[in-house]
């Protein structure tokens, strides 16, 4: 009688021990599924003047639920300013200050760097958008990537243009920026002259970071 009692005691700690086993094994092969599902932290950064770039933006904030900012220059762009066909403008004396912006030391200071700071640190996924001048970025992005930490982020590059593509903005833009191997510099787009909600939807959809 004694010798079945045992037996059947064993019987219930292995089984109770195997039922043990298999809940670590399933919260195991779980762990990996969740994390993929972790909601990612995401910060929509723009520089406009003309607002062709803002409305790109705000569409990318609604799609992604993200904190929209503006990247906004502590000396605000005029319109005078932003005359390419005046060979004396601040936007063209920008221009040629350098062969790229890239080169130049021309870096017009942001006013709200620090709030941009905060929630870039924050920020697991960063969007940077801005127009397209002569092919390249405007000098206050240099001032961006070169003064927030994009080190272990998703960055994702956008622009808009009356006809100019990306370009080598973002490739110039990553060769300045504060980045390690663990930043994922993602390829980016360019809007011509806007875009509707559905193709920055389809676009975001396409990044699957």
């Amino acid at each position: 009688m004694m010798k079945v009692w045992k037996e059947k005691r064993n019987r219930a700690a292995a089984f109770l021990m195997a039922a043990v086993l298999m809940a670590a094994a399933v919260g195991a092969i779980s762990a990996p599924a969740q994390a993929k599902t972790k909601k990612q932290n995401v910060v929509v950064l723009y520089f406009s003047n003309t607002g062709t770039t803002r409305s790109v933006a705000k569409k990318i904030k609604k799609n992604t639920k993200g904190k929209l900012i503006e990247i906004k220059a502590e000396d605000p762009y005029t319109e005078e300013d932003l005359d390419w066909g005046d060979e004396n403008s601040r936007v063209t004396t920008e221009h040629e200050s350098a062969a790229t912006p890239a080169e130049s030391t021309v870096r017009p200071e942001i006013e709200n760097l620090g709030a941009i700071k905060k929630a870039v640190k924050k920020a697991d996924v960063v969007y940077i958008g801005y127009p397209i001048w002569w092919g390249e970025a405007p000098h206050i992005i240099y001032t961006l990537v070169e003064n927030i930490d994009l080190k272990k982020k998703t960055v994702v590059p956008f622009c808009t243009s009356m006809s100019s593509g990306l370009g080598s903005s973002a490739k110039h833009l990553k060769q300045n920026a504060i980045i390690s191997s663990k930043t994922k510099w993602l390829k980016g787009r360019n809007f011509y002259d806007g875009a509707t909600q559905k193709k920055v939807d389809k676009w975001i959809k396409s990044l699957k970071y």
